[in-house]
């Protein structure tokens, strides 16, 4: 599921702890995030927002390579119909 989270954070050191919680959801915005923009035909995806104020966004020419990090991920995390669903998604972008 896609869905925009928001990570509210003061310090680095709390920037570096939402990350960690939000580490799943990050990854599943990658690869939802960017085939429901390749689907609408838009240029970026966004990722997170951060302090309600910024977001964290992929632009088109980066999909494949963060697509490829997330399948890392979903390998490691032994998610293996998640990773069908990433590499789905590179063949269809390549």
């Amino acid at each position: 599921m896609y869905k925009v989270i928001n990570m509210t954070f003061e310090t680095d050191e709390e920037l570096q702890q939402q990350l960690a919680e939000h580490t799943d959801a990050i990854h599943n915005n990658m690869l939802y995030g960017i085939d429901k923009s390749f689907n609408e035909d838009d240029d970026i995806t966004i990722i997170a927002w951060l302090n309600h104020e910024y977001t964290v966004s992929i632009p088109k020419d980066q999909w494949i390579e963060s697509l490829e990090f997330t399948l890392k991920y979903f390998i490691t995390k032994e998610e293996y119909e998640k990773c069908s669903e990433v590499k789905q998604l590179i063949d269809k972008l390549s």
